[in-house]
């Protein structure tokens, strides 16, 4: 198994592309709100642009930093180099392309969905407006633009091999906040050491040795119970006597 699988960041947004369908059903019953009010092709102008453009810009310019969640955040110095290679891959040319390629995807989907949009009228609220429709609908198409963006390039440098990964340079710590999109709070302190465990693989196997009161490893006695032997309940034996010299 590559090594970088071990990562749960990087599974965690991986994982993000299960919401995608949901942000997209939160578009159509959006565009299925109220009856039209603008031209076609200016609702969906106003749709896609609310939707891609500002995912787009973060992951062209300053990607996603994964080791961020939106209730915490591992700071920059607090990375091992093998997670900021990781973070190198985001900023290559393959990462661009797969932006692009992706924001071209949406624009092609966000046309199919005007035209599916009637299709949910019945789950719309009766008394919708469509300028609340279409609000919905901005924020619908936004939010699948985001549970796509990111989770396809965390799938990418998922697929990435080992020798790949290893010819990257790790970002410098100083250089990740203004190079990437940081997001969370670094002052939750349980989270986030529950969060950098999973991430350096600390946490103990059940096949640990347990540490005795000396800091030294105590490995478990093989003998059934039975055949211990208490230490306190030994008896020492005198020393035998000196026989007296007849002489």
């Amino acid at each position: 198994m590559r090594s970088h699988w071990q990562e749960p960041f990087l599974w965690i947004h991986a994982a993000g592309i299960l919401a995608f369908p949901l942000w997209v059903g939160l578009t159509l019953i959006g565009l299925a709100t109220g009856d039209p009010l603008l031209p076609v092709g200016v609702e969906q102008a106003w749709v896609a642009v609310v939707g891609i453009a500002p995912v787009f810009a973060m992951q062209w310019r300053k990607p996603f930093d994964i080791f961020s969640l939106l209730v915490a955040s591992v700071p920059p110095e607090e990375l091992t180099p093998d997670q900021r290679r990781i973070l190198a891959a985001f900023l290559s040319p393959e990462h661009k392309i797969l932006t692009l390629l992706a924001a071209i995807l949406m624009l092609e989907i966000g046309e199919r969905l005007y035209d599916f949009a009637p299709l949910f009228a019945s789950l719309t609220p009766g008394n919708g407006t469509r300028l609340a429709g279409l609000a919905v609908a901005a924020f619908g198409f936004w939010g699948a633009n985001l549970f796509l963006q990111i989770p396809l390039a965390a799938i990418r440098v998922l697929l990435l091999s080992e020798p790949e990964l290893a010819q990257l340079d790790p970002i410098p710590a100083e250089e990740i906040e203004s190079r990437f999109s940081v997001v969370g709070d670094r002052h939750i302190p349980l989270l986030q050491r529950l969060l950098r465990h999973l991430s350096e693989g600390d946490l103990k196997k059940p096949g640990d040795k347990v540490k005795g009161s000396q800091g030294n490893e105590v490995a478990g006695d093989p003998r059934p119970e039975s055949q211990k032997r208490d230490p306190s309940a030994e008896v020492a034996l005198p020393a035998p006597e000196t026989p007296l010299d007849p002489t």
